[in-house]
């Protein structure tokens, strides 16, 4: 199962200068809870970030450049390359931009946290709204500065076995 997981502000800002544009403990907590177990593929800058916390997970970066390697991460130069290289079930699209943007028709679910606030950005997350029109999960929470939906979408409401 293939999913994309992405926190973003109502203008759907996910991050500004390589960053995120925030630190919401609710949304890290929630972030690393539900990839826990998986197989985490993220861009070079997304991996850049989060590299501190890469123990016990496995985590495939994604580089343009041939002669890169990832201290902590297996290394690949495609999606379908990072897919081939991942040895669990479950798979987290974990950002950035462009990688959403091409995993999204492949992609099962969308874990989707919305920040009730607008952030400087210069990254957005792509409109997921006609890809992922069915919600089947919803969780409000309000943190000392901001209102969080956790959302989670799938792509239509049929369920075929």
């Amino acid at each position: 199962m293939i999913n994309l997981i992405a926190a973003c502000d109502r203008n759907r800002v996910i991050g500004k200068k390589g960053r995120l544009p925030w630190s919401i403990e609710e949304d890290w907590n929630y972030f690393l809870k539900t990839t826990a177990g998986g197989t985490m593929i993220m861009g070079k800058i997304c991996y850049q970030e989060f590299e501190p916390f890469t123990d016990n997970r496995e985590v495939i970066a994604l580089t343009h450049d041939k002669s890169k390697k990832f201290e902590k991460a297996k290394t690949a130069h495609s999606l379908n390359h990072a897919l081939s290289l991942s040895t669990k079930s479950t798979i987290w699209i974990c950002g950035g931009e462009g990688l959403y943007k091409e995993s999204m028709p492949l992609a099962d679910n969308l874990y989707l946290t919305l920040i009730n606030h607008s952030f400087d950005g210069d990254v957005f997350f792509p409109d997921w709204k006609k890809t992922f029109p069915k919600l089947i999960s919803k969780n409000e929470v309000q943190t000392d500065k901001y209102s969080l939906e956790f959302l989670v979408f799938t792509k239509s409401s049929d369920i075929r076995s």
